[in-house]
């Protein structure tokens, strides 16, 4: 309780920090939600260990730091991919200046409007009452009130109908702040009917940077909404310094005919926290969530995932895959809830997780619970370490050790980065985490 009331007095003083450089903007319908967030927040409290869906994310200590609100950035730059051209959205410290984005967003056909102008919208009233406003909150959704409390610069993606786009969507995720401090990027993707895009989110490192690494969290909360046959490529690739932690959330909802096929790769940071909350409202929906992690020293890694089957003749793949070395801890804990009504449901879950130190410690837990009797559902999980025998192989043949560690770790993980269709994000990955062969 005292660390709760700890955690809390530093949120108090951080959000009297907020509503005194509100400049004449309170009493507007973006104050009023920022406020009944703060309140939600209040009543309900952060999860501990005893937490079961937490148990493995060191809360606590994540939610220790003194943190203050980011300083404005002034300019950014993150690492340019050859090859890759991108409609590029930078987020700077939780923040998106839509009016300043490059005009080729809007000329692609794509519309994108700050949160406080969105959720005036009548069209898109209901996408937002689905996910903020939850009948019953608990310390489930703790950080997600975090977000909403200290929301300032979100934003709406709106892709219309039948817009299929070239050209990948980079969303830039960047903190950079000399005090401790953190940061709530909050964005909302809706793909109209038959449309198909590919969205790429970056957390990196800001290289324009003049400031040595400082401790800050990044609070990031996306939602993502699929009309009938839409389609989205997703890939996610966090590669933070060392001093920073994330706690992410994709929110996911498709409807009839859709497809959604998500890739995450995580290399850097401190601690991370990863959901993945998918609702499918229609039938014949196909959903993929492929995740690969590289976790060192003393990171903490905690992939949490869950697929809720509704409705019949629906599909979902997930496959996680992990390398955790010196004293790094991670953890999976996957869950899929087929319903009553679900029948024809095929679902498939598997993660496979290599453990290079006596002190690393793995943590793994696929569920399943299924209440129709037609379905087609499996899952597992391995934990090992490199395979003797491949490594006499190699060094048999001339091969140092280090050099064999390196060509099973890389071909472990190939599986995963191999079906990441963007080739410069994955050359650049690959060369990040020390993959290359």
């Amino acid at each position: 309780m005292a660390e709760q009331e700890k955690i809390m007095e530093q949120i108090d003083t951080a959000f009297h920090d907020l509503e005194s450089g509100l400049n004449g903007k309170t009493g507007t319908p973006m104050h009023a939600f920022l406020k009944h967030a703060y309140s939600v927040l209040k009543q309900i409290e952060f999860p501990g260990r005893k937490h079961e869906d937490w148990k493995y994310t060191p809360v606590q200590r994540l939610m220790a730091l003194p943190y203050k609100l980011p300083r404005t950035t002034a300019q950014y730059k993150v690492t340019e991919l050859a090859g890759l051209e991108s409609y590029i959205i930078p987020v700077l410290n939780g923040k998106t200046d839509v009016a300043s984005l490059h005009p080729d967003l809007k000329t692609a056909g794509i519309k994108i409007s700050m949160l406080q102008e969105a959720m005036e919208d009548t069209r898109l009233k209901s996408i937002f009452n689905k996910w903020l406003n939850p009948e019953r909150p608990d310390s489930n959704q703790a950080f997600e009130f975090l977000n909403f409390t200290f929301q300032s610069g979100g934003f709406f993606l709106e892709i219309p109908k039948h817009l299929i786009l070239e050209k990948p969507i980079e969303i830039h995720f960047i903190h950079d702040d000399p005090d401790v401090s953190f940061s709530h990027p909050l964005y909302f993707v809706h793909a109209g009917s038959g449309s198909s895009i590919t969205l790429i989110e970056r957390f990196e490192k800001n290289i324009a940077s003049t400031v040595a690494d400082q401790a800050g969290l990044i609070n990031a909360l996306g939602f993502y909404h699929l009309d009938h046959n839409a389609s989205i490529r997703h890939i996610k690739w966090q590669d933070l310094p060392a001093a920073q932690s994330l706690v992410y959330k994709l929110a996911l909802s498709q409807e009839k005919d859709s497809r959604f096929n998500s890739l995450g790769i995580d290399f850097g940071g401190e601690t991370i926290r990863n959901n993945v909350e998918v609702e499918l409202e229609g039938s014949n929906t196909y959903t993929s969530l492929q995740a690969g992690f590289l976790a060192q020293a003393r990171q903490s890694m905690d992939h949490q995932t869950r697929i809720n089957h509704k409705v019949p003749h629906c599909e979902s793949h997930e496959l996680y895959k992990g390398i955790i070395d010196g004293q790094a801890s991670a953890a999976f804990n996957g869950k899929v809830y087929v319903h009553p009504d679900a029948q024809k449901t095929n679902a498939y879950q598997q993660n496979d997780t290599l453990v290079l130190s006596p002190h690393a410690v793995m943590n793994s837990k696929p569920q399943l619970e299924i209440f129709a009797d037609d379905v087609k559902c499996s899952h597992g999980a391995t934990i090992g370490q490199l395979d003797d025998k491949s490594m006499f192989y190699l060094m048999a043949r001339g091969i140092s050790a280090p050099a064999a560690r390196h060509i099973l770790k890389a071909a472990f993980l190939a599986q995963v980065l191999d079906s990441m269709e963007v080739e410069p994000l994955r050359d650049h990955i690959r060369s990040r985490m020390t993959l290359d062969i």
